[in-house]
């Protein structure tokens, strides 16, 4: 029998590998909110570097994709997704406020050439008119991506300041649960570094779970281990940022992150 995919089935396909069903994205879009950071100062220098490790998947600013597009337009490239809100939580407060806007349309996104489009849901503002808000724009952003086949990652967090920078499990799986029944393709989630909080979670979830990588780890055995755990679990590929491309050879890190996420098989 045939098996019948829509577009944006078919398009969330192709950011796993067909061997091991699994993806390693790199997301290279904090530099949105935090600007020229370490080993980052040269966007382009940086991407050509988690180009060439050849990751499935890079996340990218409008901006990064428009400077660096080039870099991508190769069959061998990574996928594009594209960050399309600007989420001013935590360290990225706006005048010690919280706030939540669109940067792009999803056909905007598409337009650019991007593959994906990206955008959080973010539990626990301190003002809970901004977290209503939050969520029309990630339903109103799904239904775009189903009317042109784009497929959606939404980076369901809790990040907000009524969170106290607590990291429950049952609130990550609670906003991961509310992005996917507003229409996500993907979540891409915290991981509380337990197995059973991982397991709850995925099977919680009735779409694939990614893991994201929060803060620089410094040290590549630990990251092979956090990485390798979420996995077991569950968790279908990681979406890392500082841990993939903030080192001196980022190139290499993220070959190494490649390797674990797909048992050493390189191709």
């Amino acid at each position: 029998m045939t098996t019948v995919f829509s577009s944006s089935g078919l398009r969330t396909g192709r950011l796993f590998r067909r061997d091991t069903q699994l993806s390693c994205m790199v997301a290279f879009d904090r530099t949105l909110l935090a600007g020229p950071v370490a080993h980052a100062i040269d966007a382009r220098l940086t991407c050509e570097a988690i180009v060439a490790a050849r990751p499935e998947a890079v996340l990218l600013s409008p901006g990064v994709l428009k400077s660096c597009g080039d870099l991508f337009a190769d069959s061998r490239a990574p996928r594009v997704v594209l960050r399309i809100d600007y989420p001013m939580v935590g360290d990225f407060m706006l005048a010690g406020e919280e706030y939540h806007r669109m940067i792009a349309t999803p056909a905007q996104a598409q337009a650019m050439g991007a593959d994906a489009a990206v955008m959080c849901l973010i539990s626990g503002y301190d003002d809970p008119r901004r977290e209503a808000d939050n969520l029309e724009a990630v339903a109103e952003a799904a239904r775009q991506c189903e009317a042109i086949g784009l497929p959606l990652i939404v980076e369901a967090v809790v990040w907000g300041s009524r969170e106290e920078g607590r990291l429950d499990a049952e609130r990550i799986a609670r906003v991961a649960r509310i992005a996917a029944e507003l229409g996500a393709d993907l979540i891409k989630a915290q991981y509380t570094d337990d197995s059973e909080d991982m397991r709850t979670l995925v099977q919680s979830c009735p779409v694939p779970v990614l893991v994201l990588g929060g803060a620089a780890m410094n040290d590549d055995e630990a990251l092979a281990r956090f990485t390798r755990d979420a996995l077991d679990n569950g968790a279908r590929g990681v979406i890392f940022g500082r841990n993939a491309w903030q080192r001196e050879n980022a190139t290499a890190g993220i070959e190494r992150l490649i390797d674990t996420v797909h048992g050493m098989t390189r191709v």
